[in-house]
């Protein structure tokens, strides 16, 4: 299962949902009196980049007038019809909180904070923003100009569970659909339910990046094994030599051009290849191993003189 996700920034989504409620249920031009609506509860800030509330979301909605008004919330949750939540009458200046109904999914809160008494309860049940900002339109036809407005205020109720992620390197870095989320072993409480993208990295070492399933209340573990990152340097030679590697023994060159390959960590390395017949020279390099890449060493017997180079 692929989770949706809400990845639109604050002010595009603002901007989005500007757009398409109906001007009923947008904050008035002209209006004589301001509102304002906060949840009361903190959201959490996940390790994917969402802010969620745990279900069944935040408990309350705290709403300030800067005068006198009489206030009403309808509250539309993703697939849901609209509920209206009635306050009534409130004091200039005083944060009064408004219930919320449990929801899941996404939720959009409008509130109409009224200078007159405002019936909006025919939006209850309402199937769509269009025909509750019908219902709201004629509530408030006879009202004066000015005499009404509209806070909105949109929040996600998610589903969480647990992610457990172990490396071979103690350490690696651990992202989590792109974020940051510490260093591993590490255990990730409160990740969104569903498909999610890990990286785990470390210096000098393969990443490791797979898509792993949440289950709700559970735990998902992933287990990345990290190699080391090499180059390949390979040694030919037309006679049998012996091959170090800054100073180790690396193998035999058998001779008649079968090469010897040795997977060795980037950088600079010193080769030594000692022909078996002790009368000819030994060939000293310094050779750079480059990550994923084969640098070769040809060595070759001409005219009673033995010579390694680098194509």
């Amino acid at each position: 299962m692929t989770r949706f996700r809400w990845i639109w920034g604050v002010a595009a989504l603002t901007a989005a949902l500007v757009a398409c409620v109906p001007a009923p249920l947008r904050a008035q031009t002209g209006a004589l009196l301001r509102v304002e609506a906060q949840l009361s509860d903190t959201a959490i800030s996940t390790v994917t980049g969402e802010t969620l509330y745990r279900p069944p979301g935040p408990g309350a909605l705290l709403v300030t007038t800067d005068r006198p008004a009489y206030v009403s919330s309808l509250v539309l949750t993703s697939g849901q019809p609209v509920q209206v939540v009635s306050v009534g009458a409130v004091a200039a200046g005083t944060a009064v909180p408004v219930r919320l109904p449990p929801s899941s999914g996404f939720t959009q809160v409008y509130t109409v904070a009224s200078l007159q008494p405002l019936d909006v309860s025919t939006a209850q049940g309402a199937r769509s923003l269009d025909e509750a900002g019908r219902d709201v339109q004629v509530a408030a036809q006879n009202l004066p100009a000015g005499a009404y407005t509209v806070a909105t205020t949109t929040y996600t109720v998610g589903r969480f569970g647990t992610l457990r992620v172990v490396a071979s390197e103690p350490g690696a870095e651990v992202r989590v659909e792109g974020h940051l989320a510490g260093y591993a072993p590490l255990t990730i409480p409160d990740v969104p339910v569903g498909s999610v993208a890990v990286t785990v990295t470390a210096p000098g070492l393969s990443s490791r990046s797979q898509r792993v399933n949440v289950p709700e209340n559970g735990v998902a573990e992933v287990r990345a094994v990290l190699v080391p990152i090499t180059g390949t340097l390979s040694v030919a030679s037309d006679i049998p030599a012996q091959v170090l590697i800054d100073g180790s023994s690396a193998g035999q060159v058998p001779g008649r051009g079968k090469p010897l390959r040795v997977a060795l960590r980037p950088g600079t390395v010193g080769v030594n290849v000692l022909p078996l017949d002790r009368a000819l020279k030994p060939q000293n390099l310094l050779v750079r191993i480059t990550a994923t890449q084969v640098t070769t060493i040809r060595c070759a017997l001409d005219a009673g003189v033995y010579g390694c180079r680098t194509p």
